[in-house]
């Protein structure tokens, strides 16, 4: 099998896997909804699980849309290819982290700017979601 072949096929069972996960989080919103009368601390406890899996909906779709974008980009060909300076990224790169979009020297100048921006106070620290690193 090639190695682009074993990253698809990865991705898709991170996809299927996401998938599960979200909708099981949905379940479990859905039926903290419907607890109509809880004691003062069991609806604290309640509104913190619901917050909880809501971050944790909202992180699994952000996952779920960079699988997609990287399917898409193997379907049209221009997997693998770093967005920002044109070059191959290598398999290694990919098969550790099959969503990458650029390559290391490149995600590393980005992390770079990233932090000189946040010491600078030009921007908010960024919220943590998973596959945002490239």
């Amino acid at each position: 099998m090639k190695p682009i072949e074993r990253i698809r096929e990865k991705l898709l069972a991170q996809r299927r896997a996401l998938f599960e996960q979200v909708a099981r989080a949905e379940d479990d919103l859905r039926g903290l909804d419907t607890n109509t009368h809880p004691e003062t601390e069991e609806e604290a406890q309640g509104q913190n699980l619901a917050r909880l899996l809501a971050q944790l909906d909202d992180r699994g779709n952000v996952e779920l849309r960079t699988i997609d974008r990287a399917l898409t980009l193997i379907e049209e060909g221009d997997y693998g290819t770093c967005e920002d300076c044109g070059e191959r990224i290598p398999v290694e790169r990919l098969e550790v982290l099959p969503t990458a979009t650029t390559c290391v020297l490149c995600a590393e100048a980005r992390e770079r700017a990233s932090r000189q921006r946040r010491r600078q106070g030009d921007v908010e620290e960024p919220s943590a979601t998973l596959g945002t690193e490239r």
